[in-house]
């Protein structure tokens, strides 16, 4: 969509004031974060050299740190005098903690060799860094002062550690960034509120004046006269203008009288045509014939009189036969086709005799080159006027290699069926033989992650979770190829029952809403409380919607939107490839359209055929949620299969494939009151029970 001027103006105008003045802010904002961390890292460094006096004092008494009593109180002590401090230990050199304000930190060691803070001659060296550690399941991150303290002897035996966390900081930030939030806001406004001002007062309405000015003179008013505008440059443009305006009245006075004239010489030339037009009549006939047989037809063409001889062959007939035209211009066309070594000459005689009589005929046959070698050729013959004669107009087009094709391409396809149903067969076996073993997987890794996890290290806890999540991935992949198989030999039985329609689409919704709300996925029902319950396998139902469902998450951004909608329709309906015997039907349809990247149109054709995916969900995915891993493919044709199964249809529209603009696609379900009652689908009404 293009932009006016003004618009392009403001928007740049917009940008350059909130770059500069968000910039700014964002400069100080860092410069006081700076501040409060430097401010905060003194203070804990100042009580972690006081924490460290008071233990060294105690060591110069002669007693060994660890039987030393009240350093844990003494960092209460501390803590409770600072609010802004988080933790306050004192560890070993190995990092173990001895002493600390919380009983939490003693399980959680601090790593040792930390960052030396530079000092001054003199001072206490400072060791700083940020840790992160874990309580009561969540992350914190904490700035940490250390200082070393040393035995009577000058030897370090222990570290003082003071902390604090880096929320801390943030809330001392905040009232800042909203004060500079506000103040960004005002500034925009006002600044962009005296742009806009000024750009329509000085360059918008003069541009609107003139831009009506031009348009009525574009549209004839050649009078038009547009006033003076308080800009000097556009009021020269509009003087300009306003001389355009006359001369263009002027030349359309001229041009309106040499129209008169030139239709009196139109009229002139209408009379000599139609005296040329008559002439033209006779000449036509003779052209017709001689553009059938122009020399650079790309097929032989053959001319028989009607006394059966061959009258007129162009070059292209020359050449495919090997005869040269002088051979066979003169010869009955008996001789000709014996010539041709064509067989059932008879039948040939018939065939020109019926385009003779106004008859287009078509017919395939075999015949020989000159200098030998066979080829099959189509001949179409009709019959052309030449004056009062009526003759026989043949062409023959070479479709040997078209025969060979379409051998080749039924060989093809037997091979593809034999090569189809050996790949159903190892679909079946592939998975009969994948079920055992990995039901053994499953069975040990839940015992693992519920009996014995208190008995198994963490980390191999971890593995043992992500084999079982993985095992738990291909059991459904197995399901789907066992589906599948059962589908393609027509062995899946449907258990038929009285079915509400819109409670099993509010069901699959629910069972899917913790996947909506990781993709933060907008899901809207528009269901018609007036259906009539139908005829129908309920678990098979929901296993087609929770597909139809999970394509459509998976193939739309974060924070899209999908749409399931249910109504009833009455369609035209009967039994496959007759036109008689249809009747109306009442079908229940479900749609569901999403906001997604959409699908090309070639894809919608086969979107529903086994081990077909389409589209990339990387593409579409906002990195820090992630749906489920890419599918095998036969989500949707098991969603067909069942379809199929209960008499009805489906298909999906799509404008396409656009991962930047997404396009959205909407799959359309059909399904009749009673399963049997689709058009053109398979009888599986044995496979009901």
């Amino acid at each position: 969509m293009k932009m006016t001027l003004e618009k392009r103006i403001l928007l740049f105008s917009f940008l350059i004031l909130f770059l500069t003045i968000f910039i700014s802010s964002g400069m100080d904002i860092m410069a006081l974060r700076k501040d409060q961390v430097s401010a905060l890292n003194l203070r804990s460094k100042g009580l972690a050299v006081a924490l460290k006096s008071n233990i060294e004092k105690v060591l110069n008494l002669g007693l060994e740190l660890k039987d030393m009593t009240g350093v844990s109180e003494k960092c209460r002590e501390i803590i409770e005098g600072n609010p802004d401090i988080a933790y306050c230990v004192v560890t070993d050199l190995d990092g173990r903690v001895l002493f600390a304000s919380d009983p939490r930190f003693i399980a959680m060691p601090l790593q040792p060799q930390p960052q030396k803070e530079e000092s001054r001659p003199g001072d206490e060296p400072v060791y700083k860094r940020r840790v992160s550690m874990v309580f009561d399941g969540a992350h914190n991150s904490y700035y940490d002062n250390a200082i070393m303290v040393m035995s009577p002897y000058g030897k370090p035996i222990a570290q003082a550690h003071v902390g604090f966390s880096e929320q801390v900081v943030f809330d001392k930030m905040r009232g800042m960034v909203l004060k500079t939030l506000l103040l960004l806001a005002f500034s925009l406004i006002t600044s962009f509120t005296l742009i806009m001002l000024f750009m329509r007062r000085y360059v918008t309405q003069p541009i609107s004046v003139l831009l009506k000015g031009v348009k009525q003179i574009s549209e004839g008013a050649f009078d038009t006269h547009i006033g003076e505008v308080q800009v000097d440059e556009f009021n020269e443009l509009a003087r300009n203008v306003n001389i355009m305006s006359q001369f263009l009245k002027n030349r359309d006075a001229e041009i309106k009288k040499n129209y008169q004239d030139m239709e009196r010489t139109f009229e002139e030339l209408q009379a000599s045509y139609r005296k040329l037009e008559t002439l033209s009549t006779d000449l036509e006939r003779s052209e017709e014939l001689y553009k059938s047989l122009m020399e650079d037809a790309s097929d032989a063409i053959v001319v028989i009189g009607a006394d059966d001889s061959i009258r007129m062959v162009n070059k292209m007939a020359e050449e495919f036969f090997g005869y040269e035209a002088k051979e066979l211009v003169g010869l009955p066309l008996t001789k000709m086709l014996l010539l041709l070594n064509i067989g059932n000459i008879p039948k040939v005689h018939r065939i020109f005799r019926e385009a003779s009589e106004g008859a287009h005929i078509a017919e395939e046959m075999q015949l020989s080159k000159k200098e030998g070698g066979a080829m099959v050729a189509m001949l179409h013959a009709s019959s052309i006027k030449s004056g009062s004669e009526t003759l026989v107009q043949a062409i023959f087009r070479d479709v040997t290699r078209e025969r060979e094709i379409i051998l080749n391409l039924e060989k093809s396809s037997a091979d593809l069926a034999r090569l189809n149903r050996m790949k159903d067969s190892f679909l079946g076996l592939a998975s009969h033989e994948l079920k055992t073993p990995l039901t053994v997987i499953m069975g040990y890794s839940e015992l693992i992650t519920t009996d014995l996890a208190d008995k198994v290290d963490k980390t191999v806890l971890e593995m043992v979770v992500n084999i079982a999540n993985a095992a738990s991935r291909l059991d459904n992949i197995i399901k789907d190829m066992v589906d599948v198989s059962m589908i393609d030999e027509k062995r899946l039985q449907l258990k038929v029952e009285d079915i509400q329609l819109n409670r099993l689409i509010e069901a699959s919704v629910n069972e899917l809403r913790f996947f909506f709300s990781m993709r933060k996925q907008e899901v809207v029902l528009n269901l018609d409380e007036s259906l009539p319950s139908i005829r129908g396998d309920a678990l098979r139902l929901m296993q087609l919607l929770s597909n139809i469902l999970g394509n459509a998450i998976k193939f739309t951004p974060d924070g899209g939107r999908i749409t399931v909608s249910s109504s009833a329709k009455y369609l035209l309906r009967g039994p496959a490839g007759s036109a008689e015997g249809r009747e109306h039907h009442l079908f229940l349809e479900i749609t569901v359209t999403d906001t997604g990247i959409g699908i090309d149109r070639e894809d919608q054709l086969r979107v529903f055929d086994k081990f077909y995916e389409v589209g990339n969900i990387q593409e579409h995915s906002s990195g820090k949620v992630a749906f489920k891993a890419k599918g095998a493919g036969l989500g949707l044709s098991i969603a067909k299969g069942i379809v199929d199964m209960h008499g009805g249809e489906i298909w999906v529209e799509s404008t396409g494939y656009n991962p930047e603009r997404f396009p959205g696609s909407t799959f359309h379900i059909l399904l009749p009151l009673a399963p049997g009652l689709g058009e053109g689908n398979t009888d599986y009404s044995r496979l009901l029970r």
